[in-house]
């Protein structure tokens, strides 16, 4: 019989600092405004044409250098603003985990999709065996957390898709715990750590 869990991690930060994120948007937002405003200005006003091709990549180089600064500040909050504002659903249905994103409580978007025959081990990141698979060459990460601090709730799954190596962090609770160790193809995929009685926090 497939099973079907769904388990949704609510990020309390999104509520908690509602009034920091909403100015670093509207910054944000600034920041962009400022950098393509004075990106036109200065080659509208500083590349003549008509001195020739070096004073025209001299300009352009300026500007760009000037424009830099406002343009990365742009990126950088908003990649700060994604992780602050993310919230994951975790849903396991017959043979596949799927991991979606949700930002700032609107935007969705499907993170990864996991076989579960896929999967070659299965543990909490407290234990021995994680910091040999972290440290391994070639294995991508992806994390699906929002409370990073408190690591006996966090879980890596490693598994393999299209020849690359993955290894997921997660913060299930006991029923999609269970409901993985279930559907596994083999009970030894579970790392010892999963025994604990308490492997991770109840939600």
């Amino acid at each position: 019989m497939d099973l079907y869990c769904e388990q949704n991690v609510n990020n309390t930060s999104i509520d908690k600092h509602g009034k920091r994120n909403s100015f670093l948007s509207v910054l944000r937002k600034v920041l962009l405004g400022i950098g393509v405003v004075l990106l036109f200005f200065l080659l509208g006003f500083g590349v003549n044409v008509a001195n020739g091709i070096l004073p025209i990549v001299i300009g352009v180089a300026i500007s760009l250098f000037a424009a830099a600064p406002f343009i990365l500040a742009f990126i950088f909050l908003g990649r700060y603003l994604r992780n602050v504002s993310s919230e994951y659903d975790y849903i396991l249905n017959g043979g596949i985990l799927r991991i979606v994103r949700v930002v700032q409580r609107s935007r969705r978007k499907l993170m990864a999709t996991i076989r579960l025959d896929s999967i070659e081990s299965v543990g909490k990141i407290t234990s021995d065996s994680y910091e040999r698979l972290a440290s391994s060459k070639g294995i991508k990460k992806q994390y699906a957390v929002c409370n990073y601090e408190d690591e006996e709730a966090i879980v890596y799954v490693r598994y393999r898709n299209e020849g690359e190596d993955y290894l997921l962090h997660i913060e299930p609770n006991d029923e999609l715990v269970s409901s993985i160790r279930r559907s596994l193809p083999r009970i030894s995929i579970m790392d010892k750590s999963m025994n604990n009685p308490n492997p991770v926090k109840k939600q």
